[in-house]
């Protein structure tokens, strides 16, 4: 009769269980495919985010230097005038 019951058991747990965890064990893999691509695309856009304020930094930067170097040009034009003057 143990035999029995034991048999009864074993393809329950081969008709029915094993099954479940086998599908189990296929969405899992799924879901973590799924989570690995979402979060390698969200690194890739915050890494172009970044990038992105970088170049607008250093355009911001550039653009300031390009400022000041023409202010300065247009302070030295006027002293350069001013002492001609004086002399």
């Amino acid at each position: 009769m143990s035999d029995n019951v034991l048999q009864t058991l074993q393809r329950l747990v081969q008709d029915v269980i094993a099954p479940d965890v086998r599908e189990l064990k296929v969405r899992l893999e799924s879901f973590t495919q799924q989570t690995e691509a979402r979060f390698a695309s969200a690194e890739k856009q915050s890494e172009a985010q970044y990038r992105g304020i970088l170049a607008a930094i250093s355009e911001s930067k550039a653009q300031a230097e390009l400022t000041s170097m023409a202010a300065i040009a247009s302070l030295r034009e006027r002293i350069a005038v001013l002492e001609s003057q004086r002399n």
